[in-house]
């Protein structure tokens, strides 16, 4: 049996003004999949994720476009 899914929050920042530039949500089993499928997403260069108070992990990236 699967385990739930769990909400996750990732906030992404401006890489030189750290000015927060979105909010997102998504939904993992559990940390490793949160943190891989935020990679995947290629949300910002500074993200941040969060499962409520606690912070799960920072990443630095190449935002993707197109």
């Amino acid at each position: 049996m699967s385990e739930p899914l769990k909400s996750y929050r990732v906030y992404c920042y401006d890489g030189s003004s750290l000015d927060l530039l979105s909010v997102d949500t998504i939904e993992a089993a559990g940390d490793t999949e949160a943190i891989a499928l935020a990679e995947a997403a290629g949300f910002g260069d500074k993200c941040e994720i969060w499962d409520g108070e606690r912070l799960v992990a920072q990443l630095s990236g190449q935002r993707r476009t197109g």
